[in-house]
């Protein structure tokens, strides 16, 4: 500090004084002149919709933002972003007239400015605003989902689609919606889908209604699955009274694949087949082929281990 004093009290340690004064006095009037030049920004401004009753339901969805251009001096901008986030507040009361809650492109516009002080607003998007209201009670409806799923590899589906909620209340305007017996959903296409997956999916609602809430969850459960192989015996079909079919081998091995839940405890009931009715008698072997039938659809990939026998016919 001694040496710093020493310095200030010399010619060139006055000079530098001096300089640094007159920099900052410069620096502060350069920064005056500049938070007073007007500025044109583009606000990215929330909508909010005021003092709506709790028997009014608004059907027509409303933007969540408006986009606003406008021009004003920076430091009006500045203290329109530091005092709050920049709204645009819409007084139900005020603009509400026969089941409509209208702003034109003036009003929208005048909103818009008195957010900002001494603000000219050059545009806005969207322009105006028209929103369909009611006060009518809604209406009950069940969900539909309109979904197409393809499993992965070496994984299943288990059930159907789990979704919540599973019905939503219908608001429309006048007759709008009268004859909706159910609501679905968007269309739902997922594949090669290998681990179970929940997705949000919006509603489909006809013009002049609206559903709350406008979008339900739906869960897709994906198990893996597990080969098992079992042996069973060749069933003869459609053979003829005083005939006997004979089979070799008599016994042929399935293998399928089924979820890993149900492994331990499940016993499918397919049969395999030899129809009397598919012996090609014109053929040099004395082979048929085999069928399967009646196989449970929890079973994926299910195959014989051959699909011929040959064959004896006895009467």
């Amino acid at each position: 500090m001694a040496v710093l004093s020493r310095a200030a009290r010399t010619q060139r340690g006055k000079n530098i004084l001096t300089f640094g004064v007159f920099l900052a006095i410069s620096a502060i009037l350069w920064v005056v002149l500049s938070l007073n030049e007007e500025d044109q920004v583009d606000m990215h401004m929330r909508l909010k919709i005021e003092h709506v009753p709790d028997s009014v339901i608004i059907v027509s969805t409303p933007p969540e933002f408006v986009n606003v251009s406008m021009r004003a001096r920076r430091t009006d901008l500045l203290k329109s972003t530091l005092t709050h986030s920049p709204e645009l507040r819409v007084d139900w009361r005020a603009y509400r007239s026969r089941g409509v809650l209208a702003l034109s492109s003036s009003e929208l516009k005048t909103l818009a400015r008195s957010t900002v002080a001494g603000a000219t607003v050059l545009s806005a998007n969207p322009d105006s605003l028209n929103l369909l209201y009611t006060s009518s009670r809604g209406r009950r409806r069940p969900v539909v989902l309109d979904y197409k799923v393809t499993p992965g590899p070496q994984v299943a589906l288990m059930g159907r689609p789990v979704f919540s909620p599973d019905s939503v209340t219908i608001y429309s305007v006048g007759s709008a919606g009268s004859g909706l017996n159910a609501i679905a959903t968007e269309p739902i296409r997922l594949s090669g889908l290998n681990a179970t997956t929940t997705v949000r999916v919006r509603l489909v609602t006809p013009p002049r209604t609206r559903a709350i809430p406008d979008s339900v969850d739906v869960t897709f459960r994906v198990e893996p699955l597990i080969v098992k192989t079992r042996r069973v015996v060749i069933e003869p079909v459609n053979v003829p009274a005083g005939i006997k079919l004979i089979t070799f081998p008599a016994q042929v091995n399935v293998s399928y694949m089924l979820p890993a839940s149900i492994y331990k405890h499940s016993s499918p009931q397919f049969r395999v087949v030899a129809d009397y009715r598919q012996i090609d008698r014109s053929a040099p072997t004395h082979n048929m082929r085999l069928r399967l039938v009646d196989v449970d659809e929890n079973l994926q990939n299910v195959y014989l281990s051959t699909d011929s026998a040959e064959y004896i016919i006895e009467k």
